[in-house]
């Protein structure tokens, strides 16, 4: 993952003109071929099952990211279910997408439960607003893996980095000690799936179950490992390396990183909720 900091540190250099313009040809050349090899390699999917699957996308001030990600998941699958939670200065409404509008800066936390609260399915699928799907985002394997294993809660694809195609190993990603038990051991096998005890933002839960974990309205941006922390001993997590989506990350948008990297509240919750015992708290 060097590559991608020093990608985010480059927003700052003396080149960052230079790298902002190259990011962007080549994540679109990527872009294109990847929309080239869909048309070739996948047809748009109606299956009934999916009526099972809602979509919920966290977006802020990231209009042009949100508008591409939605235009991904219709192109392959039509008739999908797509909630959009909006804390966006101007909030978009897209066509045949249910918008949830939140205050200013409500934040990931807050966007989520508020997403989670109006999916009426059985499943919800966690989304941020840089991914784009693609032939290789099968959602129906996804969907008959959580039929045939009734112990997994949540099935996770792999994260693809452009235009590198970078991915992040989760195998060994650690979370905040709780003192709880996992309901499986990390590194143990559900099916052909292994357990992890965190995965990334990008898969397939059990509405019903991940509503026993919800996500702190008091973390804005650093929600990911809190919310797998107090999944531990509640929840179940898998992951599918075959189950992927493109990711096309914002790194030069000043001000939409000024936001996203500020992130001094949310350091102070989660050092009082998981090491004020070390400092002889309750």
């Amino acid at each position: 993952m060097n590559i991608i900091q020093t990608l985010k540190n480059s927003r700052t250099g003396r080149f960052k003109y230079v790298v902002a313009f190259g990011y962007e040809i080549l994540v679109n050349t990527a872009l294109l071929l990847e929309r080239v090899l869909d048309a070739l390699f996948h047809r748009p999917n109606r299956a009934p099952e999916l009526d099972e699957i809602t979509a919920v996308i966290k977006t802020f001030e990231r209009p042009k990211k949100l508008a591409g990600l939605v235009k991904s998941i219709k192109r392959l699958y039509p008739t999908l279910k797509i909630i959009v939670i909006d804390d966006s200065k101007q909030p978009r409404q897209l066509a045949g997408v249910e918008t949830i509008i939140l205050p200013y800066d409500s934040g990931v936390s807050a966007g989520r439960n508020a997403g989670l609260s109006a999916v009426t399915t059985k499943y919800m699928m966690c989304l941020d607003d840089d991914f784009v799907f693609n032939r290789h985002t099968e959602l129906l394997n996804a969907f008959q893996a959580m039929e045939t294993h009734p112990q997994i809660d949540i099935l996770a694809g792999e994260v693809i980095y452009l235009p590198l195609r970078i991915v992040h190993d989760y195998s060994h990603t650690g979370v905040f000690e709780t003192g709880r038990t996992p309901l499986h051991e990390p590194g143990s096998y559900i099916g052909p799936y292994p357990v992890h005890l965190k995965v990334p933002n990008f898969y397939i839960g059990r509405s019903d179950k991940i509503r026993l974990v919800g996500w702190d309205d008091n973390l804005k941006r650093m929600d990911h490992a809190d919310f797998f922390s107090r999944a531990v001993g509640v929840l179940t997590s898998v992951q599918d390396r075959s189950f992927r989506v493109l990711h096309y990350p914002t790194y030069f948008n000043k001000t939409y990183m000024e936001r996203k990297t500020d992130n001094r509240h949310d350091a102070m919750v989660l050092q009082h909720k998981y090491h004020r015992q070390e400092k002889g708290g309750n």
